[in-house]
């Protein structure tokens, strides 16, 4: 039995993020909700983080933006969007960003655990947001 991983989840909407938090949580995953980017960049090194999937717009910082910070400090978390608003532009941004993909909104299940899967696999030791 794999160990849990922990999850972050951000996004402005405090119906979607609690819903994906509960999704999370019912395929077993740990979860932590943050309402927006900045709120994550003030806690995310509190806690290991295995894999963080975020909101694309936001206000202030949005999920593209997130990730180029992140990048910038060399945190290598996995990483996956999610968006009402997906386009080819985007999904290209996201890859060349480094994300594992964009999720359309409203979440599948089934995409979301495959894409779970392949960002942490079986092995929830992960590298954390170290």
């Amino acid at each position: 039995m794999r160990q849990p991983c922990t999850i972050a989840v951000i996004d402005d909407d405090d119906a979607l993020r609690d819903s994906m938090k509960d999704m999370l949580e019912s395929l077993g995953y740990e979860a932590i909700a943050f309402s927006s980017a900045p709120e994550f960049l003030a806690l995310y090194r509190q806690c290991p983080i295995h894999c963080i999937i975020s909101d694309v717009k936001m206000p202030g910082v949005d999920g593209l933006q997130l990730l180029e910070i992140l990048n910038s400090k060399g945190v290598q978390t996995p990483f996956i969007f999610m968006t009402a608003f997906r386009d080819q532009w985007l999904t290209t941004a996201a890859r060349q960003g480094g994300a594992r993909g964009v999720l359309s909104k409203p979440i599948d299940s089934d995409q979301l655990v495959a894409m779970l899967e392949s960002a942490v696999g079986d092995d929830s030791r992960g590298e954390g947001t170290d």
